[in-house]
């Protein structure tokens, strides 16, 4: 792994433990429920980013290899938002997430525990940007399984007050080339949409 990113996921992890700690301490003096979210959010956030790191630090030192089973798309998407709406409500409870269902596969071939990191990773990159709505959909294309996630906002390039350190779009990508077949590797692609938003797109072999 880059020395360089290694370092700046590593002061990421730190200040997160700080404002965690910072909120437990506030806890302690005084219990509030307002507060007792905020600390449950940061922590939920935490392990998902220690868990994120530690994914990708395998992918560098070590081969990461996808299990690939057959899963149902649609079960596998209500999933990730139910799960995802529960530990996150906090943070954007005014976001519609929707699954388009048009084109889903009935089963598709790929690793759900490491797809469900990756998207995970692209569904919170897509809270942070949306206005109101954010829309997730799988279809079978050219041999591949596709999977995009599209939000409303204001697209790429826009400055955020805590800058992002990158690790998401990089876990995601080490996930897509960890799933390979007949010499055919996995890909991401997050682009802006010319309409406004950006798309995040998930490739499977």
């Amino acid at each position: 792994m880059n020395p360089q990113m290694t370092a700046i996921i590593v002061h990421d992890l730190k200040n997160a433990l700080g404002v965690l700690e910072g909120q437990l301490s506030a806890l302690t003096a005084d219990l509030d429920h307002k507060q007792a979210v905020q600390a449950h959010t940061t922590c939920v956030a935490l392990r998902e980013k220690l868990i994120g790191f530690l994914t990708l630090y395998k992918a560098s030192e070590h081969a990461l290899t996808a299990r690939v089973e057959a899963v149902s798309p649609d079960d596998f998407l209500q999933a990730l938002v139910r799960n995802h709406l529960v530990e996150h409500s906090a943070e954007a409870p005014q976001i519609q997430i929707t699954i388009n269902d048009e084109a889903m596969p009935a089963i598709a071939f790929f690793d759900e525990y490491l797809a469900g990191m990756a998207l995970d990773a692209a569904l919170q990159n897509a809270l942070r940007f949306a206005k109101s709505e954010i829309s997730i959909a799988c279809e079978k294309k050219n041999g591949e399984i596709v999977f995009t996630i599209q939000d409303d906002g204001p697209g790429l390039g826009t400055t955020e007050e805590k800058p992002s350190t990158g690790l998401g779009m990089a876990l995601c990508e080490a996930i897509a080339r960890a799933h390979q077949n007949e010499g055919r590797f996995g890909s991401t692609q997050l682009q802006s949409l010319p309409a406004g938003g950006a798309l995040f797109t998930l490739r499977l072999p």
